[in-house]
């Protein structure tokens, strides 16, 4: 019995132990449960104060939040108020208010990344708890999620730079401080100027311009959609790039809006079966209005700001403070010349090819290609390695994958050696457009050459010979120092001893007869306008020419009457214009006012500052118009009225250079001039005919082109009933006489001998006064 009641005792106390362990095992798991816990918090919240007080960076303040700058980019307006184009260094982006973003896209945008956004205060605490638990506990650095667009808009602002924890903890931080000084609605805002859109577009209001060609305030359910969908991924969800992935995306943001009952599932069946019908508008360097302009804008504007700066203590940079810069340009008129000159000079350039068949223009004359080969950065650069020319050539006959320009349709890749690229690029002709109202001075149109992206060189402020649109300048000269238009000049080839026996030929090298100015201006009569150049003095027309507004030297010669100066597109325009303006010169200008981005005005031009400058006597500049529209009506422009059909008035002068080098043309009604010049960007390439080089062939279709598209606008269209100003009664009759004769009488030879008798007369008189200076000095001297 007594063994028995021991071993009962053993056994009590076996399991009394046990439950002892068991006992001391709960407390162990719960104390360490509770000290994990307690670390848990300790070492959060040391981790929250440590970033709180900035041991991991700087936090942003209130006051730096207050007064958040956004980079934005220096809009370029026409005159006519439309963007016509930016500049932005890294970020393409203009901001807008609240009020003006669509509240398609801003449901759209709650609906997909924050749908709790009007509830929280910057943190959504059940989001950022189920990213703190799979990101920090099972080690998911993908979870993502859980930021609102109060953290995201921190994140946009302010990149991360740190591990994802501390950078959520930032952003949540901030992201409760950006919610104490702004509404919901400045929130929203921010956060969608600040968002990227995919090929360094920035902001919705970029966007819609870039991929809908609208404002963000008009965009409709379907474009708005689009958009945000992008903000998930904005290169594979590119509407213009993936457009089914963009659909796809679209249809999704669409649903969201629909189960958070922003719209009824019927009205989102027939916005998800709406196509893209994007309307793809890009406007960087490259792309857009008026590259070429813009480009020179953009350099002038820097230097303005220097002198902003300097004059006024304020900075400003072109690139992020959002400048607005209004232009003269008008947008349709852009339009016009653009197309116009893309539409001659796909056919001109086909005709050259034609032209030279499987002959090359260099053919005679390989040192052109020479030249042109060591023009190029590849050939500089080889060179700079120490490579030889055997090696040098070696490497321009590899085929190499390359993207060139076409003529006919812009962009093409290829697979083409150097050379060969090289040999297209010697071939394809140039040009410059530019249109000027006469009356003010404005620049309405200008295209700087065929495509910036691949030629930076702007075509109308190249120098190049003028050929025969110099001479009015001329016949203006000899009206000014009293040639009369009812005079007949000799179509007759001389030889000027005074300028070492040289003899200037025609362009048809024909001679023979009479001509008044407007029969040579109109038949554009080389030796006439040599012969009125000597009579004025060369000095006396160069000086009336930089009156007229060349800037470009001229050189002393009479070879200037044929147009032989270097003078740009630009400059050369713009004694047409005093010719239009009847006598006066308005200064050209492409700028009328600069802003800042709140609207404080930089620059402006003020219309009573923009003053004209009388030039030339009223009366003869109306003269020149009647001679020139002679050049139109029967002259070498006559291909106005015969081929194109314009019936407007219009005076014009064509101009050819020596070789067929370059063709010019400029035209004008009394509201616009426009001029152009064609050509190679090498001299040694050309047509080998005056048929197909003269300018009435290579540029007069250009402006001929413009200027019918711009009379079928209703805008411009009471441009056909424009008159130019009539000359006197006096001069019209002294004008309305035969321009061309065969022969003169007995009486007309007589009336033109008597002029050239007082000429001379008054030259020998001249040199009287001239010889008894020098006895005079003579005396002088020994006295």
């Amino acid at each position: 019995m007594a063994k028995k009641h021991t071993g009962t005792k053993k056994k009590a106390h076996i399991s009394s132990n046990k439950e002892k362990n068991t006992i001391n095992w709960k407390r162990i798991l719960i104390k360490y449960t509770l000290i994990a816990l307690l670390l848990s918090i300790i070492a959060v919240s040391s981790l929250f104060l440590s970033v709180y007080f900035g041991f991991w960076g700087k936090l942003p303040s209130y006051s730096e939040l207050e007064n958040i700058q956004n980079s934005q980019s220096t809009k370029v307006f026409s005159a006519d108020g439309k963007l016509i184009g930016k500049y932005y260094y890294r970020f393409n982006r203009t901001n807008v208010h609240f009020k003006d973003i669509s509240t398609h896209a801003i449901n759209a945008l709650i609906a997909t990344e924050d749908s709790r956004f009007y509830e929280h205060s910057g943190i959504d605490k059940k989001s950022l708890l189920r990213v703190f638990l799979k990101t920090l506990l099972l080690g998911d650095k993908s979870s993502g999620g859980g930021s609102t667009l109060s953290q995201q808009l921190c994140k946009n602002l302010y990149s991360r730079k740190d591990n994802i924890i501390v950078s959520k903890l930032k952003e949540a931080i901030t992201a409760t401080r950006l919610e104490k000084i702004y509404s919901k609605k400045e929130i929203l805002a921010l956060y969608l100027n600040t968002v990227p859109f995919g090929e360094g577009t920035y902001g919705i209001e970029t966007a819609s311009q870039r991929y809908f060609n609208k404002h963000a305030s008009e965009l409709n359910l379907p474009e708005a959609a689009t958009l945000i969908g992008m903000l998930k991924a904005n290169t594979a969800y590119n509407p213009r790039l993936y457009p089914e992935n963009a659909i796809k995306r679209r249809n999704v943001v669409i649903n969201q809006m629909v189960k958070f009952g922003v719209i009824k599932s019927e009205i989102a069946k027939s916005h998800k079966k709406t196509p893209l019908n994007i309307d793809y508008r890009r406007l960087d360097s490259n792309t857009g209005p008026a590259t070429y302009l813009r480009e020179g804008i953009r350099q002038e504007i820097i230097s303005f700001l220097e002198r902003y700066k300097e004059e006024n203590g304020k900075e400003y940079n072109i690139y992020k403070d959002g400048l607005n810069i209004y232009t003269t340009l008008n947008s349709d008129l852009q339009k016009y010349a653009e197309e116009a000159v893309n539409e001659h000079m796909k056919t001109l350039q086909h005709s050259f090819y034609n032209h030279w068949k499987n002959k090359d223009p260099w053919s005679g004359n390989p040192q052109t290609l020479k030249d042109a080969i060591e023009r190029t950065e590849r050939y500089k650069s080889l060179k700079n390695q120490g490579k030889t020319e055997k090696e040098i050539q070696n490497i321009f006959n590899q085929k190499i994958k390359m993207e060139i320009y076409s003529p006919y349709i812009g962009d093409r890749a290829v697979e083409m050696s150097p050379l060969d690229s090289v040999k297209h690029y010697l071939k394809i002709l140039h040009t410059g457009f530019i249109a000027m109202d006469p009356r003010n001075g404005k620049v309405l149109a200008w295209v700087g050459g065929l495509d910036h992206k691949y030629f930076k060189y702007d075509m109308v402020n190249a120098k190049r010979q003028t050929g025969s649109v110099f001479k009015p300048v001329i016949f203006a000269t000899a009206l000014e120092n009293g040639e009369s238009p009812k005079t007949y000049y000799e179509d007759k080839q001389k030889e000027y001893k005074e300028y070492n026996n040289w003899s200037p030929r025609n362009s048809h090298d024909h001679y023979g007869g009479y001509y008044t100015m407007k029969g040579a201006l109109a038949q554009s009569v080389n030796t006439i306008a040599v012969d009125l150049a000597i009579n004025c003095g060369i000095d006396t027309v160069i000086t009336m020419a930089h009156n007229m507004g060349i800037k470009s030297e001229i050189p002393a010669y009479p070879s200037i009457a044929l147009g032989t100066s270097n003078i740009s597109l630009y400059e050369m325009i713009q004694p047409y214009c005093v010719f239009a303006n009847n006598g006066q010169l308005a200064k050209p200008y492409y700028i009328s006012k600069i802003t800042d981005k709140t609207g404080n005005i930089l620059f402006e031009v003020k219309i009573s500052e923009q003053s004209t400058t009388r030039v030339i006597n009223n009366e003869n500049a109306n003269l020149i118009t009647y001679m020139l529209e002679s050049v139109v009506s029967e002259g070498t422009a006559k291909r106005l009225r015969d081929t194109y059909r314009l019936t407007n008035n219009i005076a014009g002068k064509t101009g050819t250079t020596q070789n067929n080098v370059d063709g010019w043309f400029i035209g004008y009604n009394p509201h616009i001039v426009a001029g152009c010049r064609v050509g190679a960007e090498d001299e040694r390439i050309h047509f080998r005919t005056t048929t197909l080089g003269q300018g009435a062939n290579t540029a007069l279709p250009i402006f001929a082109l413009f200027m019918k598209k711009a009379l079928k606008d209703p805008k411009f269209s009471y441009w056909q009933r424009l008159q130019f100003p009539s000359v006197s009664h006096k001069e019209e009759e002294r004008m309305n006489i035969p321009p061309f004769k065969d022969k003169l009488n007995f009486f007309e030879k007589i009336s033109n001998e008597k002029l050239k008798f007082v000429k001379k007369e008054k030259a020998e008189k001249k040199e009287r006064r001239n010889i008894f200076n020098r006895i005079k000095n003579i005396f002088s001297k020994k006295k």
